[in-house]
């Protein structure tokens, strides 16, 4: 009994191997994974919990939308505070959520039915399972294309296209559970999406990283450079912060300017160290690097909002930017 139960754990973990042999630049971190995976098995607890109120289990959407909000909470908190950046660390992260969420689900399945038709109940279970994986990382591509500023960078934008993606995970859970079709069919083109997405995803995530590098690290090492030698005021970036001088008094002013200069050497250093993994090679972290984290949020709370949203210009502080800077150097 023990090994069957141990045999539906064999289809979830495929799913994240496949994902990880997948992942170019290698950035996912045991630790972050494995407490997913305990996340959406204590999210399946708790759903279960919600589900057992009458009015709600006996309610097809209803489950659908407590089972989603569930999975969806732990992977929210990752995005928010910045321990994911990319869309394919935050598919990983996802997809483990989904796959703990899956594996107790199974477990109780089998549990409650596992002396009536077996492997029926077996086979359903890793269906549910796998479409669990698949609509919370639908909702980790979405929530961080939102993040990323990929329909607006306004706040509204964000709000809205997370509830969009909440959604999006829901309708396809809800579809689901409607069993529109045979459950063998319905759970082969679930596999088959899921595999030929992720490569898709992947690639493009590729694409966006070294984007992201290209428009970013020549352009700040220019500009770091020019700080070192005194010549600031040459760049462009330097003119529009003399035009900010006579707006700020000296202390902000001069704070401001150590805040540009932390920001340059941080991003500069959190880059490079992502190309570093992306080549296979060890990163190097500097201890400095962290007192310069702690600083660069210090002089934050100094200079006040008007003054780092004046800074946007040269301070590029995107989602991924962000996750960069605190998770790689």
């Amino acid at each position: 009994m023990i090994g069957l139960y141990i045999l539906t754990a064999v289809p979830l973990a495929l799913f994240i191997v496949y994902l990880l042999v997948m992942d170019s630049f290698k950035l996912t971190k045991w630790s972050t994974l494995v407490s997913s995976i305990i996340g959406g098995m204590l999210m399946y607890l708790l759903s279960w919990l919600i589900c057992r109120i009458p009015a709600i289990g006996e309610s097809t959407l209803l489950v659908s939308i407590v089972e989603e909000l569930s999975k969806g909470a732990i992977l929210y908190l990752l995005i928010i505070r910045h321990k994911v950046g990319l869309l394919g660390d935050a598919t990983i992260y996802g997809s483990a959520i989904g796959a703990g969420f899956g594996l107790l689900s199974n477990i109780f399945h089998l549990t409650a039915h596992g002396g009536a038709d077996f492997w029926h109940t077996l086979f359903l279970g890793c269906e549910a399972a796998v479409m669990h994986i698949g609509c919370t990382s639908l909702l980790a591509m979405t929530l961080m294309m939102v993040h990323q500023g990929k329909f607006g960078e306004n706040r509204l934008a964000k709000v809205l296209g997370s509830v969009v993606s909440f959604l999006a995970a829901i309708v396809v859970h809800y579809i689901h559970a409607l069993e529109p079709i045979n459950p063998i069919l319905m759970t082969a083109l679930l596999v088959i999406y899921y595999f030929v997405s992720k490569r898709s995803l992947f690639q493009k995530n590729f694409k966006y990283v070294h984007e992201w590098l290209d428009a970013s690290i020549n352009n700040e090492i220019t500009l770091l450079g020019a700080f070192k030698r005194g010549e600031f005021s040459s760049t462009e970036a330097g003119q529009y912060m003399l035009t900010l001088k006579e707006r700020f008094d000296p202390e902000t002013f001069f704070d401001m300017y150590c805040y540009v200069q932390n920001y340059l050497e941080l991003s500069i250093s959190a880059q490079s160290n992502l190309i570093l993994k992306e080549a296979g090679m060890p990163v190097v972290h500097d201890p400095a690097s962290k007192s310069m984290l702690v600083e660069m949020a210090e002089l934050k709370d100094r200079i006040g909002p008007t003054a780092e949203y004046a800074l946007r210009p040269i301070v590029k502080r995107s989602q991924v930017n962000r996750w960069a800077m605190e998770n790689l150097v």
